[in-house]
Order: C-alpha cells, then structure tokens, then sequence
C-alpha cells in the first residue's frame, strides 16, 4: 500500500518513527516498511496549516492508497478513558459560523452550506474507509481554540454531541473527501475537556499507545 501518514507535530510520532528508524527533514518523509511505502507529513497545528500542508501534497497527484490522521485529541465524556485509542469516523468544524448572542449559528444553520453538499453528509465528513477495527468509533469536532471554559463546553456538547475534540481532524477529512482518497483518523486521548488543568493530562501515555496502534495496522496490512 502506499500510506500517507499525516500528525500536526513530530512529536506525536516519536514512537512510530524512532521504531523505523525514519527521519523526517522539513516535514515530509518517505520510506519503505515491509511492502509498503509510508509518506509522513507533518502539517503544523490547526486548521489552517493542516490544509494548506496537505492541499500542497496532493495537488502533486500522487496516489495513495489510504491517508491516516494521526494524534493526540482531548475527550467530552468521562466513558472514554485516558490514554484510550478512538477511531473518529465522522468530523465536522466547531466554530465556523456566527454567534448570535450566546448562541452559536452554523455555516448550516445560517444557509451558506447545505447539510447534504459535497462533501458534507448531513453536516457530517464522514469516514468510510473499513478496516479490522478493535477500536472505538467516535465523532469528533475540530476547532481553532481548544474549549477550556464550562460554559463554552457544555454548548458545544450540546450543539454537536461529539465524543472527542482537534484542531486538525476535519480539515483533513475535508482534503480527504475533495481528493477522493479513503482516509481514517485515529486518535489518542491525552486528556478531558474541562477548565485547562494539565496536571490531569498524559501526553505521553496518549501518544505511546496511538503509535503502538499505528505499528501493528501497518504491519497487518
């Protein structure tokens, strides 16, 4: 297969590439891995970079077989733990609309963007590619800024009732989905969304056990 392997930071692969070996210059690598070729891209974090990053990368037309998304992510509801592995399924993004006093209007609600527009399904950027899969599917939202108050979480929980939180993941769906190229996004969950505490927070026990996950995909493909 040829593989496209896309982090916000090299960090979040440390364990993946340090495994192989790899070095990543800049921030794209290729290499060989059993029978497969894996290009690294490193976008940089948010939304913006991601799709600029990644737009650039396949504007070149090179097929690739699957696009991964991989990295840390913050989690909604205390039933997914910490350190804790999720196959995010479907996106959508946060915070692209208008407020109306406290209420937040998306590009949906305000008209600009039908629910069913290409590529949107039902407001949804879904993820269909199907694989052995021992994880937990979840929904994820993808925003600029990283919810830390109680007020703004418990609306965004309720406007969107999605499991887990980014700032890259739907903008890389997005590319996906407009290139035409079957995509998953995998996440490790380093912490709980809530007012900013990072003594609660295990970064490394999140990227440890996503780059174990990334290991042993690749070697069963």
């Amino acid at each position: 297969m040829n593989i496209l392997l896309v982090a916000a930071t090299k960090e979040e692969l440390i364990p993946f590439t340090d495994r192989y070996n790899i070095s990543v210059e800049g921030n794209i690598s290729t290499s060989k891995i059993s029978d497969h070729s894996i290009t690294i891209l490193i976008t940089g974090v948010g939304m913006v970079a991601t799709t600029f990053t990644l737009t650039k990368l396949l504007s070149k037309n090179i097929e690739f077989d699957l696009a991964i998304n991989a990295g840390i992510a913050g989690a909604f509801f205390p039933d997914i733990k910490i350190g804790e592995v999720v196959n995010v399924n479907e996106e959508c993004f946060g915070d692209i609309g208008a407020e109306d006093g406290d209420e937040f209007i998306s590009t949906f609600d305000l008209g600009f963007v039908q629910q069913d527009e290409f590529p949107f399904t039902h407001g949804k950027l879904i993820g269909e590619y199907i694989f052995e899969n021992e994880l937990r599917d979840v929904s994820g939202i993808t925003v600029n800024t990283s919810h830390g108050n109680n007020s703004s979480i418990e609306k965004v929980k309720t406007k969107f009732n999605s499991s887990i939180e980014s700032m890259e993941g739907a903008a890389f769906a997005y590319c996906c989905l407009q290139f035409e190229i079957s995509w998953i996004e995998i996440r490790g969950i380093s912490n709980f969304i809530e007012r900013r505490d990072k003594s609660k927070w295990n970064i490394q026990l999140a990227i440890n056990n996503l780059n174990d996950w990334l290991i042993n995909f690749i070697k069963a493909q």
